[in-house]
């Protein structure tokens, strides 16, 4: 693993576990305050954090492509919260000659097509990594 690539994946991890830290409350949330429940930051902050330890695993192996794969599952967990049950108060944005009402359905539908994205690519990233061989099996074993 190259230098860049360690140092990256590093910032990545700290940044999804500062988050989960945010979570629990162990960083107080008067810090920086939340428009979402505290188990949706958790959640963001554990696929954040295993995104980042997957590059530790060699990206490309079964249980890195397996945790990039739990990520985005994670993602998109996150992602359909705030699509189902986010607060329209906090939902800002969208097109300037729009109500706010249809600015935010439009959040809304942004946020469940992201939701539906991710949910495609972690169980693409799940299929993928129950069909690649195994770690360790030379070419001639198989």
């Amino acid at each position: 693993m190259t230098a860049k690539a360690f140092v990256t994946a590093g910032t990545v991890a700290c940044v999804g576990v500062a988050m989960v830290l945010l979570g629990v409350d162990i960083i107080p949330q008067d810090v920086m305050p939340l428009n979402v429940p505290s188990w949706v930051l958790v959640v963001l902050g554990l696929a954040v954090t295993l995104g980042g330890v997957s590059v530790f695993l060699r990206i490309g192996s079964p249980a890195a492509t397996r945790l990039v794969g739990i990520s985005l599952l994670l993602m998109a967990l996150g992602f359909a919260w705030v699509a189902l049950f986010g607060d329209p108060r906090y939902m800002r944005g969208g097109l300037p000659f729009l109500p706010d009402r249809y600015n935010w359905l439009l959040g809304r539908f942004a946020f469940s097509l992201c939701a539906l994205l991710f949910l495609w690519m972690g169980v693409s990233a799940l299929r993928h990594a129950r069909h690649q061989p195994k770690e360790g099996v030379a070419e001639s074993d198989r």
